[in-house]
């Protein structure tokens, strides 16, 4: 079965900045370096890592939002290039971190909503205040919303209207981009309980961004951890959270949360910083906070994902040959 979204060899780089010699080459930011995976369509993969590890970056360069610098993007089997972009982009949406910054703060949330049944062509020009009105209740909102601008409404409600914008193309593939970090935790909860209702009575494909393991955890099928631009395991969800193999992963599942006052806070927490982008160190990029750090770790070409129990992990911990 061809997979819906596929990703090969994606890379990005962006230009440094800074002062330069003459003949000297610019210097180069890889926020993606490699990035290999496959999505079903209806199923939900999660997307984790520290902030900077180029999640957000990924996302948009599959939506072609930011331009790739190399490796390829299949949709239903077909590469995604110019001639072939707005069919992905009938099929695809995305949904912003910031509900606010996401809407403009000019239009009513009716007009927000019309202009994309429009530009679109998913209904009759007749039909377009009607579906305005169904995609609003299908988010729990009312067709009174339609009226109101985004600064009347709660962070909560201008999520579900973002929510609303990305059902309008009718897409077989969502990504949400930390799409609950800036809401209060009541809501979050809230907005999960609506994304999962519409995965599964719309048995969408989504691409969900987090740093918040939990909610990841609750949501998603399956999980690829991101660290300095690569993914360094990939697995389904209970297997990674269950028995974590890259030593990356293991230190983020312990600085999980629990809910228990008489528990002690975690311990052996992840150390130091990583390393800057412009200066990454030979080898494993993870191996100066690496408490399993080997000799072979520190030099050479960094490793690639490889078997690891149920799961697929890029550390020298299994296998111990680079390819």
């Amino acid at each position: 079965m061809t997979a819906l979204l596929e990703v090969a060899g994606l890379e990005v780089a962006f230009a440094a900045g800074g002062f330069t010699w003459p003949g000297q080459a610019a210097r180069q930011v890889k926020a993606v370096n490699g990035v290999s995976f496959a999505l079903n369509a209806g199923e939900t993969l999660g997307l984790v890592g520290e902030s900077g590890c180029g999640k957000t970056t990924l996302a948009r360069a599959i939506l072609a939002l930011t331009e790739k610098s190399a490796g390829e993007v299949l949709f239903e089997g077909e590469r995604v290039d110019r001639t072939s972009l707005m069919r992905l982009r009938r099929n695809a949406a995305m949904i912003f971190q910031d509900p606010f910054n996401a809407l403009n703060p000019r239009m009513r949330v009716g007009d927000i909503l019309a202009e994309v049944l429009r530009v679109h062509r998913k209904v009759p020009p007749d039909r377009i205040a009607a579906r305005v009105e169904e995609l609003l209740v299908l988010v729990g909102l009312s067709g009174e919303h339609a009226r109101r601008k985004p600064a009347t409404l709660s962070g909560g409600q201008c999520q579900r209207v973002g929510i609303a914008r990305a059902l309008a193309v009718e897409p077989k593939l969502i990504v949400a981009d930390e799409c609950v970090s800036a809401l209060d935790v009541s809501i979050q909860a809230q907005i999960i309980n609506l994304l999962i209702d519409i995965r599964s009575r719309m048995k969408l494909a989504m691409i969900f961004i987090a740093h918040d393991l939990a909610v990841v955890r609750r949501l998603c099928d399956r999980v690829c951890v991101m660290y300095l631009g690569r993914i360094v395991e990939e697995g389904a969800t209970a297997d990674v959270f269950s028995a974590p193999k890259h030593p990356y992963t293991q230190a983020l599942i312990r600085a999980i949360p629990e809910i228990d006052p008489a528990g002690s806070l975690p311990r052996n927490m992840l150390p130091g910083e990583p390393p800057s982008p412009l200066d990454l160190p030979p080898g494993c990029a993870f191996h100066p906070r690496c408490p399993q750090a080997m000799d072979i770790c520190r030099s050479g070409d960094a490793p690639v994902l490889r078997p690891a129990g149920e799961q697929r992990a890029a550390c020298l911990l299994y296998g111990g040959v680079r390819h």
